[in-house]
C-alpha cells in the first residue's frame, strides 16, 4: 500500500507537468484546490480578533514568518494575473521537494516490527532518496526567536519618548470584517530562551502561568467583566523563546483600556504571589507535576509526543541531536520538593527546593522579567481594533513604538538580536536566570 501511494505521488507530478490539455479533470481539481487555499488564507483575517492578535505577535517574535498578504498576492491580483500559478509550477516545486536535496527523519510506531520498519525505509529510499542528493547541514532552515527590546533598548529604536509608554512595542491592526464588534489584546512577556532557562527555569515559567490563568480570569473576566475571552498561558515561539501571554477580547473596552487593565492585573498578581503561603504554592506546583506526567491515551498522541521530541532537535549540532524523550518527566521533577532533612537532587542535578525556596525562586523570576518595573522586561502588545474603534486606531498610529504594517515590523527587527538556539536539555548554557548574560 505504501509503495502504491508513493508511486502515485510521483506519477501525479508527471501528470501535473503535462498540463491542462492532457489532464482536464486534474486541472479542475487543481483550480478548486487553489481557490480553496486562497479563500482559506483570506478568511484568516476574518478570524476572531484574539486569534489575529496571536498571529501578529508571531510576526514580530519569530525571525522568519510568511506574511499572509504575500500568499494572497501570489494567488490574486495584479501579480497573480501576470504570473499565475500553474500545474507545471506545482509539479516543479513538488519534484524538488520530494526528489531534490533531502534530509529524511523517520519514525515507525505501533503494530510494526524491525523488519517492517526496514521495509518502509526501503520503499521511501527507492522512490525519494535514491533520485535525490543529501541536504547538507548548512542548508537546513534555522528558526530563530527574536529578543524583544527592553524599555532602555527601545529608546535607541523609537527615541526617548518611549519611556512614557506602558509597552515599548505595540503591533496593531484594524479588524477586516465590518461586522466585527470585538477588540482584542494579547500581551506577551518574554522570559528567555531554552538555553538560558534550562529545565529549572522552564518549570518556574510553567508554574507562574499555571497560577496566572485563574488569577487573570477571576480579575479580568469575573470582577471587571471585560469580555468572555480571558486567558493567561505559557507562550513558546519557534526558535526556543518562552514567556507568558495574557489575552483579553472585549466588545466594551478598547485595546488601550485592555492594556491598562492587564498591566494593573500584573501588579495584583505579583501581590497575590507575595502573599501566598509557600505550602499553597507547593500545592499548585504539584498540580503542574500531575499535568506534565499525564500519559498519552491514544497511539496518535504517543506518536505526536515522540515525534515532537525528534523534530525539536532538527538543525541542532550533532552534539545536541539526541531527543529528550524523558523531557516532561525531567521538567516535572524540578517541581517536586525535597523532604525534610534530605539533600536530594533532581533528575537534572539541581538541588531540590523547600516550599519557601520554591516561592523565593518564583518571585525572583517574576520580578526580573514579568513585573511592571522588571529590569529585563521584554514585552509586546498585539492589538486588534474593531471597526467601531477606528477613530482610536487612527489616533494611536503615531504613538511611539506602534507598528501597523509588515514594513514596520521588519524595520524593528533590524535592531533586534535573537535568542540562542541550544535546547534546554543541553548542559551548555544552563545558568540560573538571575546570573544569565544580559
Amino acid at each position: 500500500m505504501l509503495d502504491t501511494l508513493t508511486t502515485r505521488m510521483l506519477t501525479l507530478i508527471q501528470e501535473l507537468r503535462e498540463g491542462k490539455e492532457r489532464h482536464p479533470a486534474l486541472y479542475d481539481k487543481f483550480e478548486r484546490a487553489r481557490e480553496g487555499l486562497l479563500r482559506e488564507t483570506k478568511n484568516y483575517r476574518l478570524d476572531v480578533p484574539y486569534e489575529v492578535a496571536n498571529y501578529n505577535s508571531r510576526l514580530v517574535m519569530e525571525e522568519n514568518v510568511w506574511y499572509l498578504d504575500d500568499y494572497v498576492d501570489l494567488m490574486e491580483g495584479e501579480y497573480a494575473e501576470k504570473d499565475p500559478l500553474t500545474m507545471e509550477q506545482c509539479a516543479n516545486v513538488a519534484e524538488a521537494c520530494l526528489t531534490g536535496r533531502l534530509k529524511v527523519n523517520a519514525l515507525c510506531m505501533g503494530n510494526i516490527d524491525e523488519q517492517g520498519a526496514r521495509e518502509v525505509t526501503n520503499v521511501i529510499s527507492k522512490h525519494f532518496l535514491q533520485p535525490s542528493v543529501p541536504l547538507h547541514d548548512s542548508e537546513l532552515p534555522r528558526f530563530r526567536s527574536m529578543m524583544l527590546p527592553t524599555k532602555e533598548e527601545a529608546i535607541k529604536i523609537f527615541g526617548p519618548e518611549i519611556v512614557k509608554e506602558r509597552f515599548p512595542v505595540k503591533y496593531q491592526e484594524l479588524a477586516v470584517s465590518e461586522s466585527e464588534e470585538n477588540n482584542a489584546v494579547e500581551v506577551t512577556l518574554q522570559a528567555g530562551a531554552e538555553a538560558i532557562l534550562g529545565y529549572e527555569g522552564l518549570a518556574m515559567v510553567d508554574l507562574i502561568a499555571h497560577m496566572a490563568y485563574n488569577s487573570a480570569y477571576n480579575q479580568l473576566r469575573t470582577k471587571e467583566q471585560l469580555g468572555y475571552v480571558v486567558s493567561a498561558f505559557t507562550r513558546k515561539v519557534a526558535g526556543g523563546g518562552w514567556g507568558l501571554s495574557v489575552v483579553v477580547q472585549s466588545s466594551t473596552a478598547s485595546p488601550i483600556v485592555l492594556e491598562e487593565r492587564i498591566e494593573n492585573w500584573l501588579k495584583l498578581y505579583r501581590q497575590e504571589l507575595g502573599e501566598m503561603d509557600p505550602e499553597e504554592i507547593a500545592m499548585e506546583a504539584q498540580g503542574v507535576v500531575s499535568q506534565l506526567r499525564e500519559g498519552d491515551t491514544k497511539l496518535s498522541q504517543e506518536v505526536s509526543s515522540v515525534w515532537n521530541e525528534i523534530s525539536a532537535t532538527e538543525g541542532n549540532n550533532e552534539r545536541m541531536t539526541t531527543p529528550a524523550f524523558d523531557r516532561l518527566e525531567r521538567l516535572a521533577d524540578e517541581l517536586i520538593l525535597k523532604k525534610e532533612g534530605s539533600m536530594s537532587l533532581t533528575l537534572n542535578g539541581n538541588p531540590r527546593k523547600t516550599a519557601a525556596e520554591l516561592k523565593d525562586r518564583l518571585l525572583e523570576i517574576f520580578d526580573q522579567v514579568y513585573a511592571v518595573d522588571a529590569p529585563q522586561r521584554r514585552v509586546i502588545s498585539a492589538r486588534v481594533f474593531s471597526k467601531n474603534s477606528k477613530e482610536e486606531y487612527d489616533a494611536t498610529l503615531q504613538q511611539p513604538g506602534v507598528l501597523s504594517s509588515y514594513s514596520d515590523m521588519r524595520y524593528l527587527k533590524e535592531f533586534l538580536s535573537t535568542w540562542p538556539l541550544a535546547p534546554y536539555w543541553s548542559k551548555v548554557g544552563q545558568e540560573p536566570l538571575s546570573n544569565a548574560p544580559q
